[in-house]
């Protein structure tokens, strides 16, 4: 017999869920079993050290406070001699070269020093990432727990995360009866997460409550959609790059006058947006003044080289076509949303092939037209081949053949 819960699913909700699991189970196992070729786990073997980092912030936060987002942790702490390295356990002294820094803490276990990178500038990052890593954090500074066995532990947590993200893009291709626009979304965006996921980046989290947004705003419901954007806010700052999005969400709190049916749980959940919104903001604002001091690497930036000058007007192109097309079809919310992105990317210093995963939620905005989602896919499969040279596929796939398996 099925329990309660599972009869609640529509069809739709069901096969997504078992597409979903299909995949969790699997790479749960492999890296619960895998051998590492380098201590951080990380896809790359050595190149990322984000997953750590994470949980170094949040074993730091107690001491420095709000400092965190003021001042690089290379200011506020020493590095570790030669000496102190030599006596360190082994998973420590294999990465010292990429880590950005290992740094002594006052009080800390001697064998758990503060390893972190972009040791160079004040973390950017809201306080949701440490709330997220927090449990791993504790156990590894508490316990026993070495940096491999933690960076295990987080790269199993980020597949999860990943994994709740993905439901959402399975769930809108079972609910389109799976088109072959949707079918490409979800190579797309499943190939993206789980190559950026297995090198140790948790931004597939924030996806999550995007996704719930976009849901929330195509029924109507402003409120909810605007507590899910704040929430997702808290976990990345990457999520204001679909700032209209929580402007669709007010706005349709306005029209639909939602002060007339106010309830307590409607003020509950104004208030849990606001002190999400509030954290994520006044941390922001905190890191404001460092921005200036990031060495500029977006190749797409107004202000690049003169080399870069064809991949400019190549992605304005691009831009412009989209538009357009999202205009003749009358896709308003699209047509906002790839406005401020455009503008957001064309003015960041820093430009990854990782910062898009958190826009690849756009891809489960419903629709009931086919034209805007395949634009959507359009958009995002350009930016990612002419600014990134991503082909998505496969090459992350390769890096998997050399990897043991158990």
């Amino acid at each position: 017999m099925q329990p309660r819960w599972l009869r609640r699913l529509s069809t739709a909700q069901r096969k997504a869920l078992a597409c979903t699991l299909i995949s969790l189970i699997p790479w749960s196992l492999w890296n619960g079993l895998r051998e590492y070729d380098h201590p951080w786990g990380d896809l790359s073997a050595g190149l990322y050290s984000d997953h750590f980092s994470h949980m170094n912030a949040a074993r730091v936060f107690p001491q420095v406070g709000l400092d965190i987002w003021r001042k690089p942790i290379a200011e506020q702490f020493r590095r570790l001699d030669s000496d102190e390295l030599a006596a360190m356990p082994r998973d420590i002294r294999m990465g010292v070269n990429l880590a950005g820094g290992y740094f002594h803490v006052p009080d800390w276990p001697g064998p758990k020093p503060l390893a972190i990178g972009w040791s160079h500038k004040p973390r950017m990052y809201p306080p949701g990432d440490m709330l997220l890593v927090a449990p791993v954090a504790l156990l590894y500074h508490y316990t026993g727990l070495s940096l491999s066995g933690a960076c295990r532990l987080l790269l199993g947590l980020f597949i999860i995360c990943a994994h709740a993200a993905l439901f959402f893009f399975f769930l809108t291709y079972f609910e389109h009866q799976g088109s072959a626009i949707d079918w490409l979304a979800c190579f797309l965006v499943y190939s993206t997460v789980m190559r950026w996921t297995l090198d140790g980046f948790y931004d597939a989290i924030a996806m999550v409550p995007l996704a719930l947004c976009l849901r929330y705003l195509a029924r109507n419901k402003g409120l909810a959609a605007v507590v899910a954007y704040c929430v997702a806010a808290l976990l990345h700052f990457r999520v204001f790059f679909e700032a209209p999005w929580a402007l669709w969400g007010a706005w349709l709190m306005i029209r639909g006058r939602f002060w007339r049916t106010l309830q307590i749980s409607h003020v509950v959940a104004i208030a849990v947006a606001a002190l999400c919104a509030a954290a994520s903001l006044y941390a922001f604002s905190l890191v404001w003044g460092s921005f200036d001091t990031v060495l500029i690497n977006n190749p797409i930036r107004y202000a690049a080289v003169l080399e870069d000058k064809p991949m400019v007007w190549s992605y304005r192109i691009v831009v412009l076509i989209c538009l357009g097309a999202f205009i003749v079809h009358r896709a308003w919310f699209d047509v906002a949303t790839l406005a401020w992105l455009a503008l957001v990317t064309l003015s960041l210093r820093e430009f990854y092939g990782w910062h898009m995963l958190i826009s690849l939620s756009w891809l489960t905005a419903p629709s009931k037209r086919n034209a805007p989602r395949g634009i959507r896919v359009a958009f995002l499969m350009a930016l990612m081949a002419v600014v990134f040279k991503d082909g998505f596929a496969p090459q992350w796939l390769w890096m998997l053949y050399h990897k043991n398996w158990p």
